[in-house]
């Protein structure tokens, strides 16, 4: 188990440090003069000269990316131009209240998709309603849902609130938009592990040992199922923070998705690619701990290939 976890880290390692090549990259294709952008349309050449010493624009690129790379081990992502504040400090402003957002949005979709799931799987046919219901979700944007919802629940019957910020009547549409979408997928995975389980011949045995319906499904059947279930709640990680930069919008929710097209909108350079790297390393860990929690609760990922 310690040799897999530690190719897992390593694993992680590789893909943050594949994440800030391709942020250096990223900051020479965004247009605009990071110079220009600091001190504005009016400043002089000396200033612009100046402030392209500081940031060391004039360095050969092999030098900046050292010193890209140097100063995101240390926590230093640099300087917002629109804010004029440390980037970490900014994201890590940002970032309660995305993972408030992504705790409600994971609470409902777990719900409705192990409701949907094991409906299914114990059912001897497939309910056409809900198969209709399930490929209509996944084929609706996340953007979409989130627009109507606003529209209906917001404009046309005033329950929720509409100015953004947080707090437990702002944060129900936002959460409703990804958890909705997101229960089809657990749906899914629920149903093909309980069948599988139920199919299983230690299930058959227990029922014929005469043991009761509900304990079977709770002792041997719910065990099975849970072990893909936190694997897919690692990889939502990823899915909450690539989709949330649209809902949040959206909601005006003030998140780090928000924070992220605000740094597009101003082509703020080191605010955007910092948004990047951050979101990748809480991506890299949340499937770092989702890979431990599967290892403990189901011993055959032990004897897994790697």
């Amino acid at each position: 188990m310690a040799r897999r976890i530690g190719i897992r880290i390593l694993l992680g390692l590789l893909t943050i440090l594949a994440v800030l090549l391709l942020t250096f990259a990223l900051q020479y294709v965004l247009p605009g003069d990071p110079a220009r952008s600091i001190a504005g349309p009016k400043a002089s050449a000396e200033v612009l000269a100046q402030i392209r010493e500081q940031l060391h624009l004039n360095d050969s690129l092999l030098s900046q990316l050292g010193h890209y790379l140097a100063g995101a081990a240390t926590g230093d992502l640099g300087t917002s131009y629109a804010k004029n504040a440390p980037v970490l400090s900014l994201i890590l402003d940002r970032i309660p209240a995305t993972a408030m957002l992504a705790a409600a949005a994971l609470a409902i979709e777990l719900v409705l998709g192990m409701v949907w799931g094991t409906w299914e799987a114990l059912r001897p046919k497939r309910s056409w309603l809900l198969a209709t219901c399930h490929v209509g979700l996944l084929s609706v944007p996340a953007f979409s849902l989130g627009f109507a919802l606003l529209l209906l629940f917001a404009y046309e019957i005033p329950l929720f609130p509409i100015d953004g910020g947080t707090g437990v009547a702002k944060i129900v549409l936002p959460a409703i938009t990804l958890g909705t979408l997101g229960a089809p997928f657990y749906a899914n995975v629920v149903r093909d592990s309980m069948r599988e389980a139920l199919a299983s011949p230690y299930v058959r045995t227990a029922v014929s040992k005469g043991l009761r319906r509900r304990r079977i499904l709770l002792r041997h059947v719910t065990r099975n199922t849970a072990s893909p279930v936190v694997t897919m709640l690692g990889m939502d990680v990823a899915i909450f923070f690539s989709s949330v930069v649209f809902v949040e919008k959206i909601f005006a929710w003030p998140g780090v998705g928000l924070l992220q097209t605000e740094a597009f909108a101003n082509l703020d350079r080191p605010l955007l690619t910092g948004t990047v790297v951050v979101v990748a390393v809480i991506v890299v860990l949340g499937n770092l701990a989702a890979d431990i929690t599967r290892m403990f609760i189901d011993p055959r990922v032990k004897t897994e290939a790697l």
